[in-house]
C-alpha cells in the first residue's frame, strides 16, 4: 500500500521502500515524510510548518495468534501467500462433505440442504471428501505420514509438529440468494470460502490449527459467482 501510494505522489517504480512477499520481513522502523504522499493522500496546501514534518512509519510486524500463517515455514509460506491475483473458482458442497485447504482450514457440511456453492479465494488447492475420510486424513497427518493435504509441507517431524486442527467454529444460517454469496468463511493469511445458496438453514463446523485465526463475516465479494456459468464436473465450475 505504501509503494502505490508512492508511486501515484512521486511516479515510476525508483520512489519505493523494500517489500517482500514473506510477511514479518520488515526489521525496524522507516520513517517517511508525509509531504510524499501529498497528490495520492494528503494535500498540504494551508497545512501549519508543524504538520509538513510529520512521518509515516512501516513498523516491524508482531506474531498475531489469529493469523494462521504465522505457524508456516518459509517453504510452507511459498504455497500460501499470494504472488499474483487468485482466481475464485466455485464447487458443488454435498451434506456430509468437507473442503479443506491442505492442513490450514476446513468447512463441514453437517446439517442443510443437500448441497450448497462454496467459492475458494486461495492460493491452495481445495481438496473435497467425505467428513470422514476428512477426519481420517487429519489424523493420518498429526501422526506423521504424508498425504494429500498440504501444507504441511517436510518430513514426518514437521508433520507431527505440525498445530493441529481444532473445532474453531459451529455456525448455523440461512442461505440468501442463490447466485449470491450469503457469508464468507475466513482463515486468517490464508484466504477465504464464500457460501452461496438459499435454503431455510445449514450448519457448518470450520476447523484450523489450535482452532485459531477463523471468523464467519458478511460476503466481501457476493457476487463472483456470477462470473462461474459452465460445468466441468460434477463438484466444479469454470468460467467460459
Amino acid at each position: 500500500l505504501i509503494n502505490a501510494l508512492l508511486r501515484i505522489s512521486m511516479g515510476g517504480s525508483a520512489h519505493t521502500v523494500l517489500a517482500s512477499h514473506v510477511p514479518g520481513t520488515t526489521m525496524g522502523l522507516y520513517g517517511i515524510p508525509l509531504r510524499r504522499f501529498a497528490k495520492a493522500l494528503v494535500p498540504l496546501s494551508g497545512a501549519e510548518p508543524q504538520d509538513r514534518q510529520v512521518h509515516l512509519y512501516d513498523t516491524p510486524g508482531v506474531f498475531s495468534n489469529k493469523s494462521i500463517i504465522s505457524y508456516l515455514t518459509n517453504e510452507e509460506l511459498k504455497l500460501v501467500v499470494c504472488q499474483k491475483r487468485v482466481s475464485p473458482f466455485t464447487f458443488i458442497l454435498n451434506l456430509g462433505q468437507s473442503v479443506m485447504l491442505g492442513g490450514l482450514g476446513r468447512v463441514d457440511l453437517v446439517d442443510g440442504p443437500s448441497r450448497i456453492l462454496v467459492t475458494v479465494f486461495s492460493t491452495i488447492r481445495p481438496h473435497f471428501t467425505r467428513i470422514q475420510r476428512a477426519d481420517e486424513l487429519v489424523q493420518a497427518m498429526q501422526s506423521g505420514k504424508q498425504t494429500i493435504l498440504q501444507p504441511p509441507v517436510g518430513d514426518s517431524e514437521r508433520l507431527k509438529w505440525f498445530p493441529h486442527q481444532k473445532l474453531a467454529l459451529e455456525h448455523k444460517f440461512a442461505g440468501q440468494h442463490k447466485r449470491n454469496a450469503t457469508l464468507d468463511v475466513v482463515f486468517g493469511g490464508v484466504g477465504w470460502i464464500a457460501v452461496t445458496g438459499q435454503f431455510p438453514q445449514a450448519t457448518i463446523r470450520v476447523y484450523s490449527p489450535f482452532g485459531a485465526g477463523v471468523c464467519v463475516r458478511p460476503p466481501m465479494m457476493p457476487f463472483e459467482y456470477e462470473r462461474i456459468t459452465s460445468h466441468m464436473s460434477s463438484q466444479r465450475k469454470t468460467p467460459k
